[in-house]
C-alpha cells in the first residue's frame, strides 16, 4: 500500500501555525538575529556597489549622446527599482545559504516545542559540517537552475506562471528540508521527501514566494518560514509519509 503525503492546505497551514510557536516561544528568534543582520549587510553593501556601477554606466550614456539630464535621473531611478527587485529575490536564497548554523538550532526548538523535549540533536561536528555543506550545495544547485529559469519568465503569459511554479517549489523544498540538514540528511533523501510531499512543499514555497517580491517582508517573514519548513517535516514524518532522516551509517 502506497502511503500519501502531505497536500497543498497542509503546507500553507504551516504558516500560521509557525506564528503560533513563535508567539509562544520568542526566545527562537534570537537564534535568527545573527543571519539576518549579516545578510541585510550584504544586501545593502551589495545595493550600494551595483547601483553605483549601474548609475555610472548610465551617466557616461546619456553623456556620449548628449542626451538631457532627465534622461539620466529615471534612468537611475528604474535601475535602483531593478536593483531593488532582484536583492529582493535573491535575500532568501542569501539567508539559507548563510544562515544554516543559526537553522539547526530554530529546527531543533521546533521539534522540542511539538514533540514534547524529544529531539535529534546534529551528529556531532563531523555530521554537522556533512549536514551543512550538503545544505550548501543544494542551496546553490537550486540557484543555479533558478537564474536561467528567470529569463524564462519573459516569455509571454505563460513565462512568470512558469517562473513562479518553480521558484515556489525551489523555496518549499529548501525550507522543509531545514531539519534534515540539522541531522546532516543526504541529499537523495530529501529528494524522496519532496517528491512525496511535493503538495505541502509548493504549498509553503507559494507564500514564501509571493512574501520574497517584498524585500522588507521577506526580511520579516524568515523566521516565520524556518519555523514552518520544519513543521512540514515533522508533520510528515508523524504521517507516515517519510522514515524519520537518519544520518548514513558509515561502514
Amino acid at each position: 500500500m502506497t502511503e500519501s503525503g502531505l497536500g497543498l492546505i497542509q503546507g500553507i497551514k504551516s504558516v500560521p501555525e509557525a506564528c503560533g510557536i513563535l508567539s509562544r516561544r520568542p526566545k527562537i528568534l534570537f537564534w535568527l538575529l545573527p543571519p539576518l543582520l549579516i545578510t541585510l549587510l550584504l544586501d545593502l553593501l551589495a545595493f550600494f556597489f551595483a547601483f553605483e556601477w549601474m548609475r555610472d554606466g548610465i551617466h557616461g550614456f546619456v553623456a556620449s549622446h548628449g542626451n538631457a539630464t532627465w534622461l539620466s535621473s529615471a534612468m537611475s531611478m528604474f535601475a535602483a527599482i531593478a536593483v531593488v527587485l532582484l536583492l529582493g529575490w535573491s535575500f532568501t536564497w542569501v539567508f539559507l545559504t548563510l544562515a544554516s548554523p543559526f537553522q539547526d538550532f530554530i529546527s531543533a526548538a521546533v521539534e522540542r516545542e511539538r514533540m514534547g523535549g524529544a529531539t535529534q540533536e546534529p551528529s556531532g561536528w563531523m555530521g554537522f559540517a556533512k549536514g551543512t555543506a550538503r545544505s550548501a550545495i543544494q542551496s546553490l544547485v537550486l540557484l543555479m537552475i533558478s537564474i536561467p529559469m528567470l529569463l524564462v519568465g519573459f516569455l509571454p503569459v505563460v513565462g512568470p506562471l512558469l517562473v513562479f511554479v518553480w521558484s515556489a517549489f525551489a523555496l518549499g523544498f529548501s525550507f522543509a528540508s531545514i531539519p534534515a540538514g540539522r541531522v546532516a540528511g543526504r541529499l537523495r533523501d530529501r529528494l524522496k521527501f519532496a517528491r512525496r510531499n511535493c503538495g505541502a512543499v509548493f504549498g509553503l514555497g507559494a507564500l514564501i514566494a509571493l512574501v520574497a517580491m517584498i524585500p522588507m517582508a521577506s526580511l520579516l517573514f524568515m523566521p516565520v518560514f524556518v519555523v514552518a519548513g520544519t513543521l512540514v517535516h515533522l508533520k510528515a514524518g508523524e504521517n507516515g509519509a517519510i522514515r524519520r532522516i537518519q544520518p548514513p551509517v558509515e561502514g
